[in-house]
């Protein structure tokens, strides 16, 4: 492996997080050892040689060494550029291909995320989209970044594993349309309780943003439909990512009946 040090335009690149449309650095090992991670658009890897000691970490290492373009740091680099207190010594940057909207021809469990803000809420609703089986995430009139370090930690890298794209509300209900799946807005205050609803169609469930809730032209599509979380306190209503989980693991159990 070549060796590079910290003027390189690679590890610059890397340390100010300016990554190229669609690309994101992975520095956690696990991450790292998934299929998907590895098939991915490799794009070049960073290693540290006395900092990967065990048996997985090398496996790892080895496996991009022969996939792509690898390049040998020193411990003072890898902690430049990697998550503070990461110790596994490889960094790869890679890019993750958003779907295409042919995919949800088949699809029948959807999530939406209209607005989100937060970049771990967006991580937590890949995950629990992962756990579920859903067949893909949307996003619309996003204020955080998908292709960031918070959202691949807080997904434990399942953005790899769970087909997405960004897109308007416009492409975002006509994509909907199309493929005949039903908007279903999640609102506190108005709708079918999410225990009483019909999944056992194909459905998209939307969630608003942390602040505003969702964009309000989904009251004027004509198809949407409304299911709503009961609350038994003073609170009235749940973070975004808690509601997400709660709805798509009832429809989850509402399409396998």
């Amino acid at each position: 492996m070549k060796q590079i040090g910290i003027g390189d335009e690679k590890v610059k690149m890397l340390a100010k997080g300016k990554y190229e449309p669609g690309c994101i650095a992975v520095d956690d090992l696990f991450v790292l050892g998934l299929e998907k991670c590895k098939k991915s658009g490799l794009r070049f890897c960073l290693i540290c040689p006395e900092m990967v000691t065990s048996e997985q970490a090398k496996e790892i290492a080895n496996y991009y060494n022969e996939h792509t373009e690898c390049f040998e740091v020193s411990r003072k680099v890898y902690e430049h550029v990697a998550e503070k207190g990461n110790t596994c010594g490889i960094v790869l940057y890679t890019k993750i291909e958003q779907m295409s909207m042919r995919a949800l021809e088949s699809a029948k469990l959807v999530l939406v995320c209209d607005g989100i803000e937060i970049s771990g809420n967006i991580g937590t609703m890949f995950r629990t989209a992962e756990a579920v089986a859903a067949d893909a995430i949307l996003f619309t009139n996003l204020r955080a970044k998908v292709f960031d370090s918070k959202v691949l930690h807080s997904s434990r890298g399942m953005m790899f594993n769970v087909p997405f794209a960004e897109m308007s509300f416009e492409d975002c209900t006509k994509a909907l349309e199309q493929y005949e799946i039903i908007p279903v807005l999640c609102e506190p205050e108005q709708g079918t309780d999410f225990k009483k609803f019909d999944y056992n169609k194909k459905v998209a469930l939307v969630v608003g943003s942390e602040r505003f809730g969702a964009d309000k032209r989904w009251f004027g599509v004509k198809e949407c439909e409304f299911l709503r979380i009961p609350m038994f306190g003073e609170m009235d209503s749940l973070n975004v990512a808690t509601a997400a989980s709660l709805i798509l693991y009832e429809a989850r159990y509402g399409q396998n009946k």
